[in-house]
């Protein structure tokens, strides 16, 4: 995406748009499934990172795939925002990602979306 003109690479935006919303849901999905599981000691913060990490990712993918056009500084922050937040998060589960399958594939999840959204701040640029 260009900052001046706002035009995204369609490629880039649309590989962006399917690697957040893949992430999404799997933060979505550890967030219900991993609560009763992780026991007393933190499930309401991990609850909260993980519908955070969701939340992020399903709103800038909405906001790209609407207006990939619009406001390119806003645009520009917010995915600045979600690559930030699905690094933090992959790096959150790493510790349980080789033992765990939802860690790993929320993991997983988080660094290609993380990944992509790197790729397309590189296209803003």
């Amino acid at each position: 995406m260009n900052t001046r003109t706002g035009e995204a690479d369609r490629q880039t935006l649309v590989r962006f748009i399917e690697e957040a919303f893949v992430c999404a849901q799997e933060c979505e999905r550890c967030a219900a499934a991993c609560l009763p599981a992780i026991g007393p000691d933190e499930p309401e913060q991990w609850s909260r990172v993980d519908v955070r990490c969701a939340e992020i990712c399903e709103r800038t993918a909405r906001m790209l795939s609407r207006h990939p056009g619009h406001d390119a500084p806003e645009l520009y922050a917010q995915v600045e925002l979600c690559a930030e937040t699905c690094a933090e998060q992959a790096e959150r589960l790493a510790p349980y990602a080789g033992t765990e399958t939802r860690a790993s594939l929320q993991a997983e999840a988080c660094a290609r979306c993380e990944k992509s959204c790197r790729e397309l701040l590189g296209s803003l640029a």
